[in-house]
């Protein structure tokens, strides 16, 4: 019955849809062996297309190599296409100054991304259980990260979809045993060196030897806090979707964060915390109490050139009409286009997120010229599939209404949009040109009209809810 169960919990969650073309992340543990078998035994029913991604960490010698043998196998027993990847996790690490699990995290995610493009595929899956999300918070909250570590893994996040989330480790070995499907051990997983294993190994046994049902209530706790930060997010976006980036900073560090302190000062305590912990993100620390506690302490007392160092790089500096969060500069980080050709999606982008849906003309508003910059309807049938969202390149032009054809670079210029946050907004094209830039100028094509039958509506959420 589990196929089943997995299929419904992935419809009702907007994971998955007949049709679409699967990546899936094995590592050849349990949880990643039972979600590309479960999810190939649903494929002939759904016409799912499954192509299995494995990354070699390198980090276990000879046993890396028998995982990555393991997969390739089994992949091969399955009849779907396997890609490999491998990087120096060490040297990553060390150059980007990272744990070693988050250079892992970081190098894995990025290699499923461009397999994902690469098979121009819907999707990435990977294998995050129940027991996964428990202590992801559990660690989190140990961590001091705040209301947005108790929200834990989100089911799906952009391209990536968690599809086993509301099953248990245990229920999916069970399932694999009745099946004689086998799986490798990371011997890894049990070093007690690792924080993550203390708490997967001594702390939720523990918890559970007084309150059986503590993993489930983890996750379930973790439900109710994705609920409240997507509230809290739509609350503080007039702050954090207007961070500028400064590219030269203040001339001893390489760049900066800009923020209104006006708009920081206006928020009471609880919000001006979580914008806080966005810009950190942003910038590339963790939202830690004492990083919060005090930046808060410095925005109120308002004495301008008060400084809060953040970490031995970051430190957060009070001015007289902005904040900055000195040493950090995102100015090249590139976005890879992304593809789509089905309805609904969504496309994170830049810590912003864009959906689209397809509607029919009864749902479209009286009067499309009093829509929100954020918001945009096409006439379905006239935009020419796939779509694709990316970021502005030189000579862009678009055709705005009136009948004139602009260049994107001056429409940025009239609109007063910063230098350095332009490769930031997303462009939104079809196969014949620039439908819209969110926030910026729509362009005249595909307009709805009273004899449209299916309409596209299209939102630029200010940040990912």
């Amino acid at each position: 019955m589990l196929p089943g169960d997995v299929w419904s919990s992935c419809v009702a969650r907007g994971l998955l849809a007949p049709g679409m073309r699967v990546v899936v992340a094995v590592s050849g543990g349990s949880d990643s062996v039972a979600l590309v078998h479960l999810l190939c035994a649903l494929r002939e029913q759904y016409g799912l297309q499954v192509s299995v991604a494995h990354f070699n960490h390198r980090l276990r010698g000879a046993d890396s190599d028998a995982d990555q043998a393991f997969v390739e196998n089994l992949a091969a027993s399955l009849g779907v296409p396997c890609d490999t990847g491998t990087d120096d996790v060490h040297a990553y690490a060390a150059e980007h100054r990272l744990s070693q699990e988050e250079a892992a995290r970081e190098l894995r995610l990025r290699f499923l991304r461009m397999t994902a493009i690469t098979q121009a595929a819907d999707r990435i899956a990977t294998g995050h259980t129940q027991d996964d999300q428990a202590e992801t918070v559990l660690f989190r909250l140990l961590k001091g990260t705040g209301v947005r570590g108790l929200a834990g893994m989100a089911p799906r996040s952009g391209m990536v979809i968690r599809p086993l989330l509301p099953f248990s480790k245990r229920e999916l070995q069970e399932w694999l045993v009745s099946q004689n499907l086998a799986w490798r051990e990371d011997a890894s997983n049990s070093d007690g060196r690792f924080e993550r294993n203390f708490v997967r190994s001594q702390l939720i046994p523990l918890a559970e030897s007084r309150f059986p049902a503590a993993r489930q209530a983890v996750a379930r706790t973790a439900d109710m806090a994705r609920e409240i930060v997507e509230l809290l997010d739509r609350q503080t976006e007039q702050v954090t979707d207007n961070i500028q980036i400064l590219e030269a900073g203040d001339g001893r560090h390489p760049g900066a964060l800009r923020l209104s302190r006006e708009a920081l000062a206006s928020l009471p305590d609880a919000l001006l915390e979580f914008a806080l912990g966005d810009v950190f993100q942003t910038a590339g620390v963790g939202p830690s109490y004492e990083r919060l506690s005090r930046s808060v302490a410095a925005i109120r007392r308002g004495q301008a050139g008060r400084r809060v160092t953040l970490d031995d790089r970051l430190s957060l500096e009070v001015g007289y009409q902005h904040v900055y969060v000195y040493g950090a500069a995102y100015t090249d980080r590139v976005e890879q286009p992304r593809e789509v050709s089905q309805f609904p999606a969504t496309v994170d982008w830049f810590r912003r997120r864009i959906s689209f849906e397809e509607r029919g003309q009864a749902d479209v508003p009286a009067d499309l010229r009093q829509l929100d910059s954020k918001e945009a309807w096409f006439d379905r049938d006239a935009v020419r599939l796939p779509l694709v969202v990316r970021q502005p390149e030189p000579g862009d032009r678009m055709a705005t209404f009136g009948g004139h054809v602009r260049k994107l670079q001056d429409l940025f210029v009239d609109a007063k949009v910063d230098r350095l946050m332009r490769p930031r907004r997303p462009v939104i094209c079809d196969t014949e040109g620039i439908l819209w830039v969110p926030a910026l100028a729509r362009s005249a094509r595909a307009p709805v009209l009273p004899e449209s039958h299916r309409v596209l509506r299209i939102v630029y959420y200010s940040s990912q809810c």
